[in-house]
């Protein structure tokens, strides 16, 4: 594992943090990505390499400034992830589903200075909802996520993609530790970041 600093210079240039959950829960791996130093390039990064679903994790706070709201969850598990309505950034983009308008919609959301009619919905963006009380409350990927971009210095929403295998199947355990040391990226735990964080 790398240390909770090397994770935090990482997300600050823009680069990418592997971060593992429990091997009880999900035992999954997601490729962390700042919101607002995503670019065209990094979010083709995630596709082609992590190749999991790309969602954003986002402070209760911001969505409701710009008026995101949360979709009904309907036979979902008790501490399944808070998706919102999907968004698209309105200047700057085509159809909204490419890497780089995909890109512009994150540099969006992650701007203190934007406003609800700044995003078209439904949209190619999945904001994922951070718990109010961020891992004291759930302690997944997306908690995780802003734990770590707030430990940063940089604004509560981080681009998140399941890490996925050539197969298809879901990354775990030493797939996970050469994926990270394949593209250099440091790997760190939820549990590293609770320690960190709830003391």
């Amino acid at each position: 594992m790398s240390t909770i600093e090397e994770a935090i210079e990482a997300l600050r240039s823009g680069g990418f943090v592997a971060l593992e959950d429990h091997p009880e829960r999900e035992n999954e791996a997601d490729v962390l990505l700042a919101g607002e130093l995503a670019t065209g390039a990094s979010v083709n990064f995630l596709a082609v390499h992590a190749r999991g679903l790309i969602t954003v994790a986002v402070a209760p706070e911001i969505l409701e400034r710009l008026d995101i709201p949360l979709l009904p969850q309907r036979y979902t598990v008790a501490n399944a992830p808070r998706f919102t309505e999907p968004v698209d950034a309105v200047e700057g983009t085509t159809t909204g589903a490419s890497a780089f308008d995909r890109a512009i919609t994150l540099n969006k959301l992650a701007d203190p200075n934007s406003r609800p009619e700044d995003f078209s919905r439904p949209g190619h963006v999945f904001p994922l909802q951070c718990m109010p009380g961020c891992l004291l409350d759930r302690r997944g990927h997306t908690e995780g996520a802003i734990a770590l971009a707030k430990l940063a210095g940089l604004q509560p929403v981080v681009a998140i993609c399941e890490l996925m295998n050539e197969e298809g199947h879901m990354a775990r355990g030493e797939q996970v530790v050469e994926f990270a040391e394949k593209h250099g990226m440091p790997r760190i735990s939820v549990q590293a970041l609770v320690k960190r964080t709830c003391g």
